[in-house]
């Protein structure tokens, strides 16, 4: 054989074998922020422990169906404003993103602003707040205000009482954030003066060494519900302020300030009755689909609890979305925009969420679901925190405050 025809040979049988060969999966990188060396960095673990889970569940099931796999890509935030400013350019030269899974207030204030023009949507986990309440934002999360959170049980609790709710409220001025809280549910009770009122609001340090006094002014109130938004240190001490004046009145909270949380610093017996309320599956209620999943694919550090639902649900709510974007635009041509376009034509339900989440619906309105959103809630019983019930609790319509 000539080396001429040799060459033929060679270069028709290679081509044969790219011919034949398997087409590459689409590869697709999502950022997320996390926090090891800062605030929280005693539930990072778990909470990343939840991203990597379900991302490995779905790439071993969707996405080998659809020819797509996710790579997420944690970063180190600290929830540090700065470091997220600072990050921010090489996630984007070097990750190229088609979303960013967020970690609380420091990727909101930093990135909702550029992100339209970086054409990256970022999806949180954490509630939203009043101040970022915009329209037409590329900032999202699968949860509304955390005063539409706390409007959903008071709704729940008002109807059980079958007459005017009385509300009490701690919180600090050192956080905006916590005085939107605030703001919001008297908004609330100021729209519906025959069911609710605020009594007071009484403003102490977001680490009170003592809140015995301003508790006794509540207290003096006989307000039925004392409303703690605002960080763990102030549940603890109105916990203690409480026991110290032999006062039984329940207090109620959030996530990041919960009831997992707080029973780190606090017998639960002492604030036997508190609630901690938010827009998604509390993580230890029966029959929850994801938490099988988690199980199934988590491996390393973390646990499954709030942290890690949180998370799950966060990455697999961006997951569904990846889902319709490649209907939409196919396997190859994915991109922030295409992810951005996908979450506001779409609508995701309980079903498809493992039941973390409710049907959720976006537009470009508010940068949290619209529609008919819920919540459901925990509540310390006889020492333990337990679903409070099982049916999801729906949050009355709050204007913009």
């Amino acid at each position: 054989m000539t080396l001429h025809r040799f060459a033929r040979r060679a270069m028709l049988a290679a081509a044969l074998g790219i011919a034949s060969a398997p087409a590459m999966a689409a590869t697709y990188v999502m950022s997320a922020s996390s926090d090891f060396t800062g605030p929280f960095a005693d539930v990072s673990p778990s909470a990343v422990s939840g991203i990597r889970a379900i991302a490995a569940w779905w790439n071993e099931t969707k996405g080998k169906e659809l020819d797509v796999s996710v790579d997420v890509r944690v970063h180190d935030m600290r929830y540090d404003a700065s470091v997220v400013a600072r990050t921010w350019p090489s996630i984007l030269s070097t990750d190229k993103p088609i979303l960013h899974l967020g970690f609380g207030t420091p990727d909101l204030i930093t990135l909702m602003k550029r992100l339209p023009g970086d054409k990256v949507p970022l999806l949180m986990s954490t509630a939203m707040v009043g101040l970022v309440w915009q329209p037409n934002g590329w900032h999202f999360s699968f949860r509304p205000t955390y005063s539409h959170e706390f409007a959903g049980l008071l709704d729940f609790l008002q109807k059980k009482k079958g007459a005017k709710l009385k509300i009490g409220a701690i919180s600090t001025q050192t956080a905006a954030g916590f005085v939107d809280q605030v703001k919001g549910v008297q908004k609330f009770a100021e729209t519906n003066p025959d069911r609710f009122e605020v009594l007071e609001v009484q403003w102490v340090d977001a680490s009170p060494v003592s809140v015995a006094n301003e508790v006794r002014t509540l207290v003096r109130l006989q307000p039925d519900v004392l409303l703690v938004g605002g960080t763990t240190a102030q549940v603890i001490a109105t916990g203690k302020a409480l026991r110290e004046l032999n006062a039984s009145i329940p207090i109620i909270m959030s996530t990041h300030n919960g009831l997992t949380e707080v029973a780190k610093g606090i017998d639960l017996k002492e604030i036997e009755g508190a609630y901690s309320v938010f827009a998604f599956a509390p993580d230890n209620q029966e029959g929850l689909p994801i938490r099988d999943v988690y199980a199934k694919s988590h491996s390393g550090t973390g646990s499954w609890g709030i942290a890690a639902a949180q998370s799950a649900y966060q990455t697999l709510l961006a997951l569904r979305i990846l889902e319709r974007a490649v209907a939409k635009v196919g396997k190859d041509k994915v991109t922030g925009e295409a992810m951005y376009e996908a979450m506001l034509s779409s609508s995701f339900t309980e079903a498809e969420l493992l039941g973390g989440l409710p049907d959720i619906k976006f537009d470009k309105t508010a940068p949290f679901p619209v529609g008919k959103i819920a919540v459901k809630a925990q509540v310390v019983r006889d020492g333990k925190i337990v679903p409070l019930g099982s049916d999801w609790m729906p949050i009355p319509d709050l204007p913009k405050w």
